[in-house]
């Protein structure tokens, strides 16, 4: 068959037109490695930033914990004229109330904390109502208390217990923190089961709720003017009692939950041992045993699973980071509200 002139030449367009297609389709390995390796470097450089961001804004969120939890703290002592006491009647060890102000204590364990205290100012009304504060929250109580009725499990500690048992609350957990897992001890005063942790926990420069809690009873001969911190065992502090300013003492520091020892605390619904935690363990510490670095801080031990440092609360409600290189002598004198002390940079 025999193409006219224009036939022709429509023919040989179109099948130039096909040539072009069926060379412009794929491309060659090196162009294939080369994609592949330029995602490599973008994903590479966009990961780091995406776990920046977020750790970041966990951060934020644990500093508008402690904000929370400091306002709530200042509207307490709106009401009752000071800020609640840490802890009321804990079972703990070598607590003697021979050595205890008269009527500061009744003889009888409680192990209230102040977390349960502040519960109405933290919109947590509902589970304030349920606890019967004339009973014990929990039955933590050491051996050898002198002088002091442990807890009985009747009806209304079991009520008080039931109520707090496995319910945790946003404002007292660090989103940073992975060890947000109940308790699981029943032993002597790590009673703890099923009980939640928090992040956050009063401190002391150096005295420990193990055998020296007769020191941070408020008002006690041992609890000195020039080492006590805001809080106090049954009692704690006014604002006037803050000589040292209130911009320039702690009220609450961080303390990541998972530790070497499963029991240690603290814990917001009950005391139990290592309630408290104090300064002089150093920031973000590790405990050493046989040798060898558990990774994981000791009991009373302030840190957090941020990099760098933790958050601090002050007794005017503002949350500060601090590196946790701060000087220890700076960070004791923060703790101490009224010893006089001047302060180094932080």
């Amino acid at each position: 068959m025999v193409l006219r002139g224009g036939q022709g030449a429509k023919m040989k367009n179109a099948n130039r037109l096909r040539n072009v297609r069926t060379n412009s389709i794929g491309f060659t390995l090196v162009e294939l490695l080369v994609v592949i390796a330029i995602i490599g470097v973008l994903i590479a450089l966009l990961l780091p930033a995406v776990q920046q961001a977020r750790e970041a804004a966990r951060r934020m969120q644990c500093t508008s914990n402690l904000k929370q939890i400091g306002l709530a703290l200042h509207n307490y002592h709106d009401t009752h004229g000071a800020f609640p006491p840490a802890v009321i009647n804990p079972g703990c060890n070598h607590c003697n109330i021979d050595e205890i102000p008269t009527g500061n204590w009744d003889g009888n364990v409680r192990n209230t904390t102040f977390q349960l205290m502040i519960l109405p100012f933290l919109e947590q009304g509902n589970l304030y109502d349920k606890i019967d504060f004339r009973y014990a929250v929990g039955l933590s109580a050491s051996t050898d208390t002198t002088g002091v009725a442990a807890p009985v499990e009747t009806a209304q500690v079991t009520s008080n217990m039931n109520a707090i048992k496995n319910v945790q609350i946003d404002a007292f957990v660090c989103p940073s923190d992975p060890g947000d897992v109940p308790g699981k001890n029943t032993n002597s005063h790590y009673q703890q089961k099923d009980y939640r942790r928090t992040s956050y926990g009063t401190l002391t420069r150096r005295w420990q709720d193990n055998s020296q809690i007769k020191n941070m009873v408020w008002g006690a001969s041992l609890n000195t003017s020039s080492e006590r911190p805001a809080f106090g065992v049954n009692g704690s502090s006014k604002i006037r009692d803050i000589t040292d300013g209130t911009s320039n003492s702690f009220l609450l520091c961080e303390s990541r939950m998972l530790k070497s020892g499963d029991y240690f605390g603290p814990f917001w619904g009950t005391w139990t041992n290592t309630y408290w935690l104090y300064l002089s363990m150093g920031v973000n510490t590790t405990r050493i045993e046989s040798g060898v670095d558990t990774k994981k801080p000791y009991a009373w031990t302030p840190g957090s699973n941020h990099p760098g440092g933790l958050n601090m609360l002050f007794t005017d409600a503002s949350v500060h980071f601090l590196s946790d290189t701060t000087n220890a002598t700076t960070l004791n004198n923060l703790t101490s509200i009224s010893d006089g002390n001047v302060l180094g940079e932080y």
